[in-house]
Parts: structure tokens; C-alpha cells; sequence
């Protein structure tokens, strides 16, 4: 009897030994493995916002028409997107701003494709000087870009003039003296508000130039009703 007891003693032992070994083993294979880091210059590049143009470089895209530069231009300036803008900038001219059909050759801002301001750039330009009063047009990009480039939706514009100017007014028109040769596209809106009779017009001119088979844009140019 004594040994009896004594065997199955030894034989629970045993089996509670077998369990503890058991449990063990299975915690053991269940470490997290370590996750592997990344390291310098692996990480994927910040996204850039289409109205930053510090990214965009010298990279121009190639429009075979006038029709076809006009048309992407149009949108990218209807879209706010310097970026794709920056693209169909004349890279040998740059794009020349103009808040007046009749371009003064001193004050009007010109800049290459690379350094064409974003909507997020707080220096204040000089864009020549307001009509009527002639004081100093004095304001950001953005500020000179929502009065003298799209005030309008001129995408939609209610004629445009191809090759010809649509707007009359006092200001006389220099852009084939400024640039010779250059083909036009005038986006024309007649009036907004009868009671101006049509002194309230307002055109968006872009002008176009041909380099080695492609076409750019050399000039943006405000155009509207003049003292």
C-alpha cells in the first residue's frame, strides 16, 4: 500500500511538471518580433500644395498650339495652381503681370517659372500704380492675384477675342509693342451691372509665344475701364 501511494505520487508530479512545461513554451513563441525602422532618406516625400511653387523647378510642358497653352493656362489660374501655371511659363521670358492693358515697362512684375510666388507668399510687390488716383498698387501676390488676374471667372468668359482685343477704353494697348509678334487670347466680359451701362467690363489677356515648336505664356494682363 505504501508503495502504491509513493508510485502515484511520483506520477502527479510528473504530469504537473509536463503542464508547466507546456504553458511555457507557447508564451515563449509569442514575443513581438521588433518592427523594423526606417532610416534616413527612405521616408516618403512631404505632399506639396499646388499653390507652393518652390518645388516646381525648370520643368515646362510642351503645348503644340496656342489654343492648347490658352486652355491650360486658364484652368490653372481658374484652380489657383501655381504649380501647373509655373509649367506654361515662357523659360526663356518668364510671365509678366500687368493690371492695364497699356503694360508700363518699369513697374510691371516679371518672373521666371522657378520663382513665381505662391498664394502663401506674404511679400508685398509694387504692380505700377491704380488708375485714376495713381497710387502705388502695393499688394501680395495673392492680394493682386484676386484683383488683377481672376476677378472674374474668366474661363467662362462671355466672348473671347482670338487674337484680337475685345475691351475699348482709354488706356491704349502696348502689347504688340512689348511683345512683338506674340499671339493673343482676350477671355471678354461686357458688363456685370446695367446701371454702368458697360463701363463695369473686364478682360483676362494672355499673351502667347512660340519657342522650338512648343508654346508659353509671356504675359498675364488685367484689362477693364479707365479714366
Amino acid at each position: 500500500m505504501k508503495k502504491m501511494v509513493i508510485f502515484l505520487s511520483l506520477l502527479l508530479l510528473s504530469a504537473c511538471g509536463n503542464t508547466a512545461s507546456n504553458e511555457v513554451e507557447p508564451q515563449e513563441a509569442a514575443s513581438p518580433t521588433a518592427t523594423a525602422q526606417p532610416t534616413a532618406g527612405t521616408s516618403s516625400p512631404a505632399p506639396t500644395d499646388g499653390n507652393d511653387s518652390s518645388h516646381i523647378g525648370a520643368h515646362h510642358e510642351k503645348a503644340e498650339s496656342e489654343a492648347a497653352a490658352a486652355a491650360a493656362v486658364m484652368r490653372a489660374l481658374k484652380e489657383k495652381d501655381m504649380s501647373t501655371l509655373a509649367h506654361f511659363v515662357h523659360p526663356d521670358k518668364g510671365v509678366l503681370f500687368s493690371p492695364y492693358v497699356h503694360i508700363d515697362k518699369v513697374t510691371a512684375q516679371v518672373f521666371p517659372a522657378d520663382k513665381l510666388p505662391s498664394l502663401t507668399d506674404p511679400t508685398v510687390y509694387n504692380w505700377g500704380s491704380f488708375d485714376g488716383s495713381g497710387e502705388p498698387i502695393k499688394l501680395t501676390f495673392a492680394e493682386y492675384y484676386d484683383k488683377f488676374v481672376y476677378s472674374q471667372d474668366f474661363l467662362e468668359a462671355e466672348s473671347v477675342g482670338v487674337n484680337e482685343i475685345k475691351g475699348k477704353g482709354n488706356s491704349i494697348p502696348n502689347i504688340a509693342e512689348r511683345f512683338p509678334g506674340s499671339f493673343i487670347m482676350d477671355y471678354y466680359f461686357s458688363g456685370f451691372d446695367e446701371q454702368y451701362a458697360g463701363m463695369d467690363w473686364e478682360s483676362l489677356i494672355l499673351v502667347l509665344e512660340e519657342k522650338d515648336g512648343a508654346w508659353y505664356v509671356s504675359a498675364i494682363v488685367h484689362s477693364g475701364w479707365t479714366i
